[in-house]
């Protein structure tokens, strides 16, 4: 039931670290009463793997392989930090008669969450199966210092700086040929990640092969892969050729693609705004080929406009940010495949993957609503399920869930944070004839969207300390509550109920026929980076072709 994630980019790794950080605060290290086991259902060993250190110290890390550019790794050291790291050589050893000079570069220094748990670790005397664990540590700093403050906002500038699990030495992998924020020399372009994958003298492409391989090799039962990758950048020519690679060589398996961009650029003109367009449709239309592809992005248009972002109610994040930003994306995605983590789960990857897509509509849309807004008003029977953000570039917010629209579409909507038995119980008079909560919720759904719901209840919320993002607004309580009065200064939310909506309906057809009327509008012969990149202009109109056919089987959403 083993499921391998591949992250394919620095925006990738940001939107990771967020997603692992989730995975770990949802870790027991307590015996659990029987009520807490049954919250608890979640099966860690889906994307989690069981090792041995060299000291025979037992470990459980991600089975990660996550590739980003020289210079993108701040404080942590490429091999990890279980199996140690590279020390300088001793000054008595040397391979040859000559002089030697050892040049130190100034280390990155630690923000004061991280030095806080480095402290922590060190000065802890308790020790679990000998190992001093870091994520107890952690949570018992955050648990007994709940008022100390991070200022992550203005520290984060890596996405290692918040990041506290711990990765297996082959997961992190980086490509040498360029440096991370190199602006006289940028891995900006589609082309130069194919270029890159084919490199023969870095050997790129072999490299991930065989660090995938490393990890499923020791999976009993495999289910697929996690796919997420930069759309916006050079690591959307990667992405395109890995997931090639995923299908051909894992032909059995299925593959959920999570092309994920950032809301906003650095710098606004025609050659940056035409770059991310033109990268995007060219992964798109690659991945659309196979698997599912679920494009996620908090900015409003496939050609980015300045200050043109998504807003959700009840945040206020920064989308210059890409710790805030990431951080809602990687709670979503958490979220929205819960229903196939978990013990005993009668959903695979499989049925999602298969599920999801009709015919050929194979892009599908991921909606949030952080944190689930339940009024005593009895909402969740009237409009509960029709107030959700979608996460991706769309142009026509009617089509939002919209009744009105004549076809019906799966959907698979994951309720978290949420006791379905005490909704079912209070429940409107003119609903008793419905047996069960499942029965009940997907009525509900059924009555407000246009699609054929398919509900997944997880009780337990989302932990939302540190290093979780401060963006909420003032009125959500610290039990993640919508309330008329506001929170107290100083307070943080500690946990949030969510609903997420996964779905190839209308967000899904709006977002296509926006993404084909954008790129059939741009010049290939204007965007020379693109052809001096590698992109042959045959590549590049195929790609438009295969965007529009998308969004021509989306079109019956209109009528």
């Amino acid at each position: 039931m083993s499921i391998i994630t591949v992250q394919c980019g620095n925006y990738a790794n940001y939107v990771g670290a967020h997603f692992w950080n989730i995975q770990e605060s949802d870790f027991e290290y307590q015996k659990l009463s029987g009520i807490e086991q049954a919250v608890n259902t979640t099966n860690h060993d889906v994307l989690y793997r069981e090792g041995v250190t060299f000291s025979r110290q037992t470990t459980y890390t991600p089975r990660l392989v996550a590739i980003d550019l020289k210079g993108s790794l701040g404080t942590l050291p490429e091999l990890g930090d279980l199996y140690g790291g590279p020390g300088l050589p001793k000054s008595g050893v040397q391979s040859w008669y000559g002089d030697v000079d050892i040049v130190k570069a100034e280390p990155v220094r630690k923000n004061r969450f991280l030095q806080d748990l480095m402290d922590e670790e060190g000065g802890d005397e308790d020790l679990i199966e000998g190992e001093k664990d870091r994520d107890t540590i952690a949570e018992r700093k955050v648990n007994k210092n709940k008022e100390e403050h991070y200022k992550l906002d203005e520290e984060v500038n890596h996405w290692s700086d918040y990041l506290y699990s711990r990765f297996h030495p082959k997961s992190i992998l980086v490509a040498d040929s360029f440096q991370h924020n190199n602006t006289t020399h940028p891995f900006d372009m589609y082309g130069l990640g194919t270029t890159v994958w084919n490199d023969t003298h870095q050997e790129l492409g072999d490299q991930i092969e065989d660090r995938v391989r490393f990890f499923a090799e020791e999976c009993d039962e495999l289910q697929g892969f996690h796919l997420m990758a930069d759309l916006h950048n050079g690591f959307s020519g990667v992405a395109s050729r890995l997931n090639t690679m995923l299908v051909d060589d894992y032909s059995a398996k299925s593959v959920v693609n999570f092309p994920v961009g950032k809301p906003v650029l650095q710098e606004y003109n025609f050659n940056s705004c035409s770059a991310y367009l033109a990268n995007s449709t060219l992964l798109i239309s690659s991945l659309l080929e196979d698997g599912l592809v679920t494009p996620l992005s908090l900015a409003q248009d496939w050609f980015p406009l300045q200050t043109r972002t998504n807003q959700i109610s009840s945040l206020q994040y920064n989308p210059d940010l890409d710790y805030h930003t990431s951080c809602i994306l990687a709670s979503t995605i958490d979220t929205a495949t819960l229903a196939y983590r978990q013990q005993n789960s009668l959903t695979r990857m499989p049925d999602v993957v298969y599920g999801l897509p009709v015919g050929d509509k194979k892009l599908a849309s991921l909606s949030v609503s952080l944190p689930l807004h339940l009024t005593e008003t009895n909402n969740f029977e009237t409009d509960l399920f029709t107030k959700l953000s979608p996460l991706l570039p769309t142009s026509n917010k009617s089509l939002n869930n919209s009744p009105s629209s004549s076809a019906r579409s799966p959907n698979l909507l994951t309720l978290r944070g949420v006791l379905k038995t005490a909704l079912f119980k209070h429940r409107n008079r003119e609903y008793s004839s419905l047996s069960t909560p499942e029965e009940y919720f997907e009525y509900c759904a059924s009555q407000q969207l246009n699609s054929i719901p398919r509900i997944y209840c997880h009780a337990k919320p989302l932990r939302t300390l540190k290093p979780y993002p401060e963006f909420f607004n003032p009125e959500v309580s610290q039990e993640g509550q919508v309330e008329s009065k506001p929170r107290q200064q100083g307070e943080q939310v500690q946990v949030v109920p969510l609903l997420t909506s996964w779905s190839t309906g209308s967000e899904a057809g709006a977002s296509v026929q926006l993404l084909a009327t954008r790129c059939k509008k741009l010049n290939f012969g204007k965007l020379p980076r693109l052809l001096d990149s590698g992109v042959e202009e045959q590549e590049w109109s195929e790609a438009v072709e295969k965007i529009l056919a998308t969004a021509e089987a989306y079109q019956d959403l209109d009528q």
